[in-house]
């Protein structure tokens, strides 16, 4: 089947000035540029005008938690929002009342997900703690979710359902404490959800992404805390039959997991968080760094150097592409290292050209150290990036500033000098730890917190889409004859426009295999709608 695309800009990201006037889509292929509809090639081919929207690459978000997302889209609410320049609620009286109403419209039983809390906007600087959130919930189940995704609060009801009570006696956990068992925690959360809510969170995840032209997303899953991963093997199952392209990096080092999600990826991939965390995160504090914070807290990385050698090495022998998150400095020293010693002791075929950035990834890299970019750049892995974080940092919280010297918030990851060199940087959201807006986080590429570090907006655009294509190694991410026509419209120039015009940015409609997307079924029809549907690799 042939489609004519026309009367729109179709930037194809070749570089910034690239553009057609139209675009021929064969099968679910670009096929053509610039033909009209009076070409001999064009008879009797459906046309769709696009009534004059400028035209992108689907965009490709490098790192997400595709199962967090959608288990928490039915049963969460939001603490924090920036609320005239603000960040709202900024007291636990607020945040006591949000906590209410929220309990007061769940049912007996419910689980009670509270996410985007903002521990360093608070005028307490903390937490509530567990007696504060059984008052507020009538001893309700309540999870409240840091912002940094490495701390949060639970109700003692729901510590004695995870049986961490002895570990935060408080209620309160927080770094290394928070991440090892992180895993027993989302699968409390992921139980609570039942078929009804799994399809609504499917497709209110779907149709987010639809809504800002995404059209491929990076889904870091699974943890090695229970016997068998179940949600995360049914979730890839689903995810085989999105009409949105998922592409499954396992968080596991336990290999049977690992064996039982395999044969339903495109490729070998491993890693990004979970049991792939090397260390944890600013606002935790549990960030790894050569030196203390400012309050003195010193954080370890979470492996020894020998451990992450020799893991990495290993399945790097074996094919896999291998991702790991390392925030502090420390951590991103130890992750490179790693990856420079499993590139030495590749043994590759003749045939292999597998670049480098397709066979190692840093996930966020925020905070490397001098010594570390020279192998970065000599090395050349992918880094996933997530700019939108400390763009709101510096703007509504300046977290960073009370916590950090000035040293080592002057070491945030250098985009313009990784641009320069040749690192493949590859945009991202971490949702649900940030909201899946690409726009948000290409805002913060172009207004950095380092300003002279900050990317055009070609540049911040590429890294959504050219370099999340060459990361996945995969015809996305360009308008290109022979590349899959997944794309979407906009009524913006995003190529000319000034950073602030990114506020509120959409996407007016997204194609994907030359098909528009519409919005999916919700509950169990969304699921009976999946089921039906031929799968694909992931």
């Amino acid at each position: 089947m042939k489609t004519l695309f026309t009367n729109a800009t179709f930037h194809t990201m070749e570089n910034a000035e690239d553009a057609h006037c139209s675009m021929l889509v064969e099968d679910g292929v670009i096929a053509a540029f610039d033909l009209s509809a009076d070409d001999p090639h064009t008879q009797g081919v459906r046309t769709v005008d696009l009534q004059g929207a400028h035209v992108y690459p689907a965009l490709i978000d490098a790192h997400l938690h595709l199962l967090e997302a959608v288990a928490l889209s039915g049963i969460s609410t939001q603490l924090c929002n920036v609320e005239n320049g603000l960040i709202e609620p900024h007291d636990l009286a607020g945040v006591e009342r949000k906590i209410r109403d929220h309990a007061a419209r769940a049912k007996p039983g419910d689980l009670m997900v509270c996410s985007n809390y903002i521990t360093l906007s608070m005028d307490e600087g903390r937490l509530p703690n567990r007696f504060e959130l059984d008052e507020w919930t009538n001893n309700g189940r309540c999870w409240v979710m840091n912002i940094d995704g490495h701390s949060g609060a639970f109700s003692t009801a729901l510590l004695d359902e995870i049986g961490l009570a002895d570990e935060a006696p408080d209620g309160i956990l927080a770094g290394p404490a928070h991440d090892a068992n992180l895993g027993k925690i989302t699968s409390v959360v992921s139980s609570a959800v039942g078929p009804r809510l799994l399809g609504d969170g499917i497709a209110d995840f779907c149709d987010t992404c639809a809504h800002f032209g995404i059209g491929t997303v990076c889904a870091m899953d699974g943890t090695d805390d229970s016997e068998r991963d179940v949600l995360v093997e049914l979730m890839a199952f689903l995810a085989q039959r999105f009409v949105l392209d998922v592409r499954l990096f396992p968080q596991y080092m336990d290999e049977k997991k690992l064996a039982r999600v395999l044969p339903r990826m495109q490729r070998k991939r491993i890693g990004g968080c979970m049991k792939w965390e090397l260390d944890g995160a600013i606002g935790s504090q549990s960030a790894a760094f050569d030196r203390p914070y400012e309050n003195g807290i010193q954080a370890p990385t979470y492996f020894t150097d020998e451990f992450i050698d020799s893991k990495i090495a290993d399945l790097v022998s074996r094919g896999f592409a291998v991702s790991a998150h390392a925030i502090g400095e420390t951590a991103i020293r130890q992750l490179a290292g790693a990856f420079e010693k499993a590139d030495r002791r590749l043994e590759r075929t003749p045939d292999d050209t597998t670049p480098s950035f397709m066979r190692y990834r840093i996930d966020h890299c925020e905070f490397p150290a001098p010594d570390t970019l020279e192998r970065i750049y000599e090395l050349k892995p992918s880094v996933t990036i997530q700019p939108g974080y400390s763009w709101m940092d510096k703007r509504f919280m300046r977290s960073y500033e009370r916590m950090l010297d000035k040293d080592m918030i002057g070491q945030q990851i250098p985009l313009r000098d990784f641009a320069d060199a040749g690192v493949v940087l590859c945009g991202s959201s971490d949702a649900p730890v940030q909201t899946v807006d690409p726009f948000l986080q290409m805002r913060g590429m172009r207004e950095f917190y380092i300003e002279e570090q900050s990317l055009s907006a070609y540049e911040a655009l590429a890294t959504y889409t050219v370099n999340g294509g060459k990361m996945l190694g995969e015809n996305i991410g360009l308008l290109r004859i022979g590349y899959k026509a997944n794309f979407f419209a906009t009524d913006e120039d995003l190529l000319s426009i000034e950073p602030a015009g990114l506020e509120g940015m959409h996407a007016r409609c997204l194609f994907m295999r030359g098909k528009r997307y519409t919005p999916r079924h919700r509950g169990i029809s969304a699921l009976l709608q999946l089921l039906t549907t031929r799968p694909h690799k992931i």
